[in-house]
């Protein structure tokens, strides 16, 4: 491995640990944990209208967003746009579900993919961690009912997993 390729990979996990101090499901973790989690995640490029995330599919990782813009979408209806930094899929860190939605780029993306497979383990190992993760997600899907209860004209038939 050449030096510019030992510095390239710890400029990409500096920036990884940046993004994921951010992520705020990931509020209160231990600096540590960052460091295994920003190792532990991949890098992975989609270009414009390419299927990230795949309606029906097994939900295997969470996605966070590190440059482009992607939608949220349920058969032919947009749900939502995120940006840099949004955190999609959260729950899929913590069981097994599948996918109640797709979501696709707009533009080229860049994201971190957090695979449970990895992640899990780590949270386990640390309960205080996971305790953490789980209040934040719970509270997430308790914003998103409140949300969704305040506009009863417009309370969507599908479920929580985008979280």
């Amino acid at each position: 491995m050449s030096l510019s390729d030992q510095h390239e990979e710890r400029c990409e996990l500096h920036c990884s640990l940046q993004l994921l101090r951010e992520v705020p499901i990931f509020t209160g973790l231990a600096p540590e944990f960052f460091r295994v989690m920003a190792y532990l995640c991949e890098r992975q490029v989609f270009g414009p209208e390419q299927v990230m995330l795949t309606m029906g599919e097994s939900a295997e990782a969470a996605v966070i967003l590190v440059r482009g813009n992607a939608r949220i979408e349920r058969g032919e209806r947009h749900i939502a746009t995120v940006s840099k930094g949004l955190c999609v899929g959260g729950l899929a860190l913590l069981g097994q579900f599948q996918w109640t939605y797709s979501l696709r780029a707009i533009t080229e993306v860049e994201c971190l993919l957090l695979p449970r497979r990895k992640i899990l383990p780590q949270f386990m190992a640390q309960p205080k961690a996971l305790a953490l993760v789980a209040r934040e997600l719970i509270g997430a899907v308790v914003d998103w009912d409140q949300r969704q209860l305040e506009r009863p004209g417009e309370v969507r038939s599908y479920g929580l997993g985008m979280l």
